[in-house]
């Protein structure tokens, strides 16, 4: 294990003063996680990224939750959690119909069809570039399966079972409704429920006013723990963090940091 730098030490004892708040007992209401302990932990981790910033393409804050039991049915369940708060400002829709109407989704998005991707965007250099220059990338499902061979692992992840943040989102576009799910998407985190006892969310960027995050933790805590079985029961712990930074403890199942 790598040692702390000394920033890192500072939200370390941030965190041991944030985890000294009263437990919460499991029957309440997610929503009543005090707002006060979710402000304070999420103002020491944008001050601590003033101070270190991150990548544009490695911005994001993450809500952690730690059960007590993991799920063992073997099925992977994906649950779409409403934020306040959009976590994207930009969008591109790859189609092979580029005269889609997009006039309804806010941010505008760009349009890509598979001729400007094959003629654009040949290099993997370019499709880095590409990746990194919007927050969300959807796809029309008819051509899907197509793009992870002309995106390549600028986009897709190697793994199976791993997905990457710039992977494209299959839609609809010739559904009636596509602009619903599209709004659905930009308005939304997901959270993943399988195997293993501690489930990762996006909640937030860096880049975002403190108050907007906030209001996002918040409102993933209450959806998450909803989709979680058991519910409050099955809750050990519940931490913000960025990919940079040490986990800051938002709960904690019975008062008491965990030591082990």
């Amino acid at each position: 294990m790598k040692p702390l730098t000394t920033s890192q030490l500072d939200l370390v004892l941030v965190a041991k003063t944030l985890i000294a708040m009263s437990p919460l007992p499991p029957e309440i209401a997610a929503s009543a996680v005090p707002l006060e302990t979710i402000d304070r932990a999420v103002a020491a981790l944008l001050k601590w990224h003033r101070r270190h910033p991150a990548p544009p393409s490695d911005n994001f804050i993450y809500l952690i939750l730690s059960l007590v039991t993991t799920p063992h049915n073997g099925r992977r369940l994906s649950y779409r959690l409403p934020l306040p708060h959009s976590l994207f400002s930009s969008i591109c829709i790859f189609t092979h119909n580029p005269q889609i109407q997009t006039q309804s989704l806010h941010p505008s998005p760009t349009i890509l069809s598979l001729a400007e991707l094959r003629s654009l965007y040949s290099s993997r250099e370019s499709l880095v570039d590409l990746s990194n220059s919007f927050d969300l990338f959807l796809a029309d499902r008819k051509i899907a399966a197509r793009l992870p061979s002309l995106l390549g692992d600028a986009f897709y992840s190697k793994k199976k079972k791993k997905r990457r943040s710039k992977e494209p989102l299959p839609v609809n576009l010739s559904s009636p409704v596509w602009s619903d799910k599209a709004r659905e998407i930009l308005g939304s985190t997901r959270l993943e429920m399988e195997g293993g006892h501690c489930k990762g969310v996006r909640v937030g960027r860096v880049s975002m006013e403190k108050k907007e995050v906030v209001e996002n933790v918040a409102a993933a805590i209450e959806a998450a723990v909803r989709c979680v079985p058991k519910k409050w029961h099955n809750i050990r712990s519940i931490h913000i963090k960025s990919n940079e930074s040490v986990a800051l403890p938002i709960y904690q199942e019975g008062g008491e940091e965990d030591e082990h």
